[in-house]
């Protein structure tokens, strides 16, 4: 059966609704995650005294998390009966380490997309004075026409950079925090919902 568009939009729509986020005793909103070989868990290259999760758990839980609003604190429920009380506090550091990782790496990113924003502002706002000043004193009005797209062009990319990229990096933030701070919760296999 073929469906529109809008149908299939109000179907995700109406499931979206229906589907009710579950809670810790805390008021975390839960995401599951079933472990039956634990040998991938941390990542190859992290060794030493900061281990890190591996990649395929980070995507996960990053996919997970963005069900949620960034604002929302989280609990990884974590059913396996194949990791030790001594490993679960490693997997608990290792997930901490890697979400204090990305939260150094976006902040980096931050900082560079604020830099690099002020400097295509300056340099759009310096171009367009050009432009009137080609404009009004030697009134060639070609070269003030080429002077104007490309000051446009700069104060676009510097608007970009803060509106756009700038409201996705800090919602990325917000969502690597969330995961900073997560609880990380180990139960037997034989208690998950699957």
């Amino acid at each position: 059966m073929i469906r529109s568009i809008s149908q299939l939009k109000k179907i995700v729509h109406r499931r979206a609704k229906e589907e009710e986020i579950m809670r810790d005793e805390e008021g975390r909103a839960i995401i599951e995650m079933t472990v039956r070989r634990d040998e991938d868990f941390l990542s190859d290259y992290s060794v030493g005294r900061s281990p890190q999760i591996c990649a395929t758990v980070a995507d996960f839980l990053d996919g997970a998390a963005t069900s949620f609003s960034p604002k929302e604190s989280l609990t990884v429920n974590v059913y396996s009966d194949c990791i030790d009380e001594v490993e679960q506090e490693v997997y608990r550091s290792a997930m901490k380490e890697y979400y204090f990782q990305k939260c150094k790496e976006n902040a980096f990113e931050r900082k560079r997309n604020l830099i690099a924003s002020i400097l295509t502002g300056a340099v759009g706002t310096l171009v367009l004075i050009a432009t009137i000043l080609f404009s009004h004193l030697w009134e060639n009005a070609v070269v003030a026409e080429i002077l104007d797209i490309f000051a446009w062009v700069f104060l676009w990319e510097c608007a970009d950079l803060l509106c756009l990229h700038g409201t996705s990096l800090q919602l990325t933030r917000r969502r690597y925090l969330r995961l900073y701070d997560a609880k990380l919760v180990f139960f037997p296999l034989n208690q998950s919902n699957s």
